[in-house]
């Protein structure tokens, strides 16, 4: 009986011992190696998907990831192109949108609204708006219309912004 004891106190011990030490040995889930030494960060996200679900995740993602860089330190400047196809999304009365993407596209639309009062730039293709047959006035209020969204691309770059495809 005395050993068993013994034992179990000896398995508790170890036990606890390796619980204690492996909260201790955990580093925190954050960015600290890819953001040493930064003060800000420019980037540009080109966007380009005909799902919806697909954009208004990337979007939402977009303004978390400024946050949360702003929360580590980091003073962002981000920019959203949208290209192609997916300026469809942006415009104010949805025309040609399916009704199952009728949600998603409020989504996004929502969150492009929260991209502005987040400080965050969006454009739209003005190449891609014409080639899907929308005027520049039926597009949301807080997008901006752009000439052509490759342009911008390449003019943000220019200027020292990095940046994210999203296809």
């Amino acid at each position: 009986m005395k050993t068993l004891i013994h034992a179990t106190m000896h398995i508790l011990f170890i036990t606890l011992l390796f619980g204690a030490t492996a909260g201790v040995c955990a580093e925190p889930i954050n960015d600290a190696a890819a953001l040493s030494g930064l003060k800000s960060a420019k980037a540009v996200f080109l966007v380009s998907s005909t799902d919806p679900r697909k954009v208004a995740y990337v979007l939402r993602l977009v303004g978390k990831t400024a946050a949360s860089m702003g929360r580590q330190g980091v003073k962002t400047h981000v920019v959203v192109v949208i290209i192609g196809r997916t300026v469809a999304f942006l415009t104010k009365d949805r025309r040609g949108i399916s009704y199952q993407d009728q949600r998603p596209v409020a989504e996004i639309q929502k969150a492009v609204r929260n991209l502005s009062k987040a400080g965050i730039r969006t454009e739209a293709c003005g190449v891609a708006l014409h080639g899907g047959d929308i005027a520049p006035a039926a597009v949301i209020p807080s997008v901006h219309v752009v000439g052509n969204g490759f342009i911008s691309a390449i003019a943000y770059q220019q200027k020292g912004y990095s940046l994210v495809p999203v296809y």
